[in-house]
């Protein structure tokens, strides 16, 4: 039976385009992304497909836009990966009650004409706050080190938060870009994604005004939401699995291994399953509801990524080792969806069915 989603012209787009972008992948991860790729993604509707029309978005439902975000994955993670930081940017705009922020931001942001990045990875962790905020007249000051943003000097706009001392989180944009107490270092050296133009950021006094400000709220509600979000698996994921899936039994086809063949088959069906539990607690189950079942679905997929990927590289055999192999970098791609937005609860899950990996209930 036809999968209505692929029949989406948005979903044709996306197959032809990831199609071309997994040819010079290899290239992009070393080298490292530009700002001319990521126009073709939006030129195409592909940056922020699920925006409304009224702001220049086109209002794709949800199940296309994930299908979207699978092909792209699946040809190209570094291009995935700078465009997935977006998002954020795109929460803030539509989310916002500061006019002004919106009148500046909100058009360009849902019609991909600027480019979002996002810095909110230090409130996850425990501990004195990494990022910290101080009132300032209207607007604050925020001093404080960021680990990693992607995308910089490819994106234009910064989605960033930052904690004050009494509990609350402050969410800003501003531009993407050096300004007075912003200063951010040169690409870090990464063993996997390493085209994503990642940096390190530091913030001393940096001086936030009142139009740049999204929204000030309980950092509670903020762990809350973080939550919702975290425990869901990515459409990422899956992507790679077709990918991995469908290369795998293209090469055990090719070298007579049926064996190959048979455990790419059996990874597309196992991921298909998981697809499906996961899109349905997302579709179907409140956010606050179902957050065992959530993580279970998806440690299963992220071990289930890395035993398809590593499967890959065993048939594929030494040449697997060469960086233009794609074998090689979607084995890496695997490991690093293990630490993506990666929670204790995450963690812990995922460690619960080590030794014994996707084969466990």
């Amino acid at each position: 039976m036809t999968d209505q989603r692929d029949e989406h012209r948005l979903v044709q787009s996306a197959r032809a385009l990831a199609e071309t972008l997994e040819r010079d992948a290899a290239k992009v991860e070393r080298e490292g992304i530009s700002r001319a790729r990521l126009d073709v993604v939006a030129k195409q509707g592909l940056i922020a497909p699920s925006a409304p029309l009224e702001f220049g978005g086109l209002a794709t439902p949800p199940d296309v836009a994930r299908r979207i975000t699978e092909l792209l994955a699946g040809g190209c993670g570094t291009t995935w990966f700078v465009v997935t930081q977006h998002r954020s940017a795109l929460d803030a705009v539509l989310t916002t009650e500061n006019v002004d922020l919106h009148d500046r931001w909100r058009r360009k942001v849902c019609s991909g004409q600027a480019l979002g990045a996002v810095a909110f990875a230090h409130l996850r962790r425990p501990g004195p706050p990494q990022v910290v905020a101080e009132p300032h007249g209207d607007g604050w000051r925020i001093t404080g080190h960021l680990d990693w943003v992607t995308g910089w000097g490819v994106t234009d706009a910064l989605a960033l938060m930052a904690q004050t001392t009494d509990g609350r989180v402050v969410e800003t944009m501003i531009p993407a870009r050096q300004r007075a107490g912003l200063s951010a270092s040169g690409p870090l050296p990464l063993m996997v994604m390493g085209g994503t133009r990642t940096v390190a950021v530091q913030l001393n006094s940096m001086l936030v005004t009142e139009d740049e400000v999204v929204r000030v709220s309980p950092l509670e509600q903020w762990h809350r939401d973080d939550t919702n979000r975290t425990v869901n698996t990515s459409p990422a994921v899956f992507g790679l699995l077709d990918r991995v899936s469908r290369a795998l039994i293209d090469l055990g086809e090719t070298k007579s291994l049926s064996r190959a063949v048979d455990a790419g088959h059996e990874f597309a069906l196992r991921a298909d399953q998981l697809r499906t539990l996961a899109y349905h607690l997302v579709d179907e189950v409140a956010a606050d509801d179902a957050h065992e079942e959530r993580l279970r679905v998806r440690a299963m997929s992220l071990l289930l990524a890395h035993e398809a990927t590593a499967a890959m590289v065993a048939t594929t055999g030494g040449s697997a080792i060469a960086l233009d192999n794609p074998a090689q970098r979607w084995a890496r791609e695997a490991l690093f969806f293990l630490v993506q937005a990666q929670t204790g609860s995450v963690r812990d899950e995922m460690l619960g069915r080590w030794p014994l990996g996707v084969s466990g209930s």
